[in-house]
């Protein structure tokens, strides 16, 4: 069904641009591009069959936007400004054809990438009534509850396929503005993944004499499943995975510390950019992306970790400030406050207090009290049935009661933060925050 009479968002971002139509309805797309017989697939369609035919592949277009003509290019593809149009296209069919969109923006397009995302989009059916930072956006929902005249700096990270991203806002009593963005290349989502995939092919060498990566089809499988391996280890350290090839089933146990060793160049190369950016004082914000990297916010300070499509939601809470309404579209790069009670209350603690357990992929909220128990080799939680081990809210901080000894040593009196985890026996779970 079509739905032109609404403005639509697209907050692009490689790794998954985050598109929202005016029903509310909300999905993602990776910034892949296939070339077919019968033209340009783009999007998951891309990604889930990239590595059977490689050079038909091409993932690096948002990054390198240009208009200079590739290597060897086709009839149908003469440069990434092509590829990148293709999925504008894509993206605006799935959205159901509005007339208008806004644009959501990272930091890391300079002025030349900015006018060609312009003129591509001056040749599609829709009309851009808006550019603006999707860092300023992301955090603009948020309201501080101290009052003070004396401004303060954010950092927000965000991660792509081939990038991070590191913007550093100004934090006034009106306004939110972007003052300074530093881009880490050779760091994104894709080459962690990479380094990962390299591992976990060595690994079943080692144990099967069997290398995925050896076929398309054993990459393409490695590849697809990955993503899914790294979500369940967000939730416990360890999981058991299993490819399939011509001799069989194959499994393996993945352990998370293993794979964040592969990482420790690119952590190093991160904080190194993480130090000439980060002053004393400021507050550390990271997209919902970073998620997709287990530990790597961790391992650079005390980050906050914003809801899912801030940026999107950003956007729709500061329609008046964003919305242009003449044909030379300038990015917004500052946003006044507003005084919604929608907004998202923030309090500058150093240290924020946990609001939640993640556990196999659910979030269960502590509230004042969340009991823990074991049911066979799992956990269970609740916050009715009391047990001897549970979490509980203590002047303004989340404390672990236990009988179980070595938790006891561990945690016992020490107020949680978020990022740690907890193991249970032959089970864990991470405290986070959901804003």
């Amino acid at each position: 069904m079509s739905d032109n009479m609404g403005t639509a968002i697209i907050e692009l971002n490689d790794s998954g641009h985050c598109c929202r139509n005016s029903k509310g309805e909300v999905f993602v797309s990776p910034g892949y591009a296939f070339l077919t017989n019968k033209g340009i697939d783009t999007g998951d369609i891309a990604r889930l069959k990239s590595y059977l035919s490689p050079q038909q592949s091409f993932n690096q277009f948002w990054r390198q936007l240009s208009l200079s003509p590739l290597a060897h290019s086709t009839n149908k593809v003469r440069h990434n400004g092509d590829l990148a149009f293709q999925q504008l296209l894509d993206l605006h069919k799935e959205l159901g054809h509005p007339n208008e969109v806004i644009f959501a923006i990272p930091g890391s397009f300079d002025r030349e990438q900015l006018s060609i995302i312009l003129g591509l989009i001056q040749a599609t059916p829709f009309k851009s009534i808006g550019f603006v930072d999707s860092a300023v956006a992301a955090v603009s929902q948020l309201k501080f509850t101290e009052k003070s005249n004396s401004k303060k700096y954010l950092v927000h990270l965000d991660i792509q396929l081939h990038q991070i991203v590191f913007t550093r806002l100004l934090v006034s009593e009106h306004y939110k503005e972007r003052v300074h963005v530093e881009v880490v290349p050779d760091v994104g989502l894709k080459n962690f993944y990479d380094d990962w995939a390299k591992y976990i092919a060595n690994k079943f060498i080692q144990e099967y004499r069997y290398d995925p990566l050896h076929t398309a089809k054993g990459e393409q499988q490695l590849y697809n499943l990955l993503p899914g391996w790294i979500k369940e280890l967000c939730a416990k350290k360890e999981v058991t995975i299993v490819l399939d090839s011509p001799q069989g089933n194959y499994q393996l146990i993945l352990n998370l510390d293993d794979l964040l060793t592969r990482n420790n160049e690119k952590i190093a190369q991160l904080k190194q950019k993480f130090s000439a950016i980060v002053l004393e004082g400021d507050l550390l914000f990271a997209s919902h992306r970073t998620r997709l990297l287990p530990g790597l916010t961790e391992q650079l300070g005390k980050f906050h970790i914003l809801p899912e499509n801030s940026a999107v939601l950003g956007c729709l809470q500061h329609l008046n400030d964003i919305k242009q309404d003449h044909e030379d579209i300038f990015l917004v790069t500052k946003i006044a406050n507003q005084d919604l009670s929608a907004v998202e209350e923030f309090s500058q603690s150093p240290e924020n207090t946990p609001t939640h357990v993640l556990y196999q992929n659910t979030a269960l909220a502590i509230g004042k009290i969340l009991y823990i128990s074991t049911h066979g080799t799992l956990l269970a939680f609740s916050q009715g049935r009391a047990t001897k081990t549970f979490l509980s809210y203590k002047n303004g901080n989340v404390y672990l009661t236990t009988k179980e000894i070595d938790l006891a040593k561990k945690h016992q009196n020490n107020p949680l933060r978020i990022g740690e985890s907890i193991a249970i026996r032959s089970q864990s779970f991470q405290l986070i925050e959901v804003i």
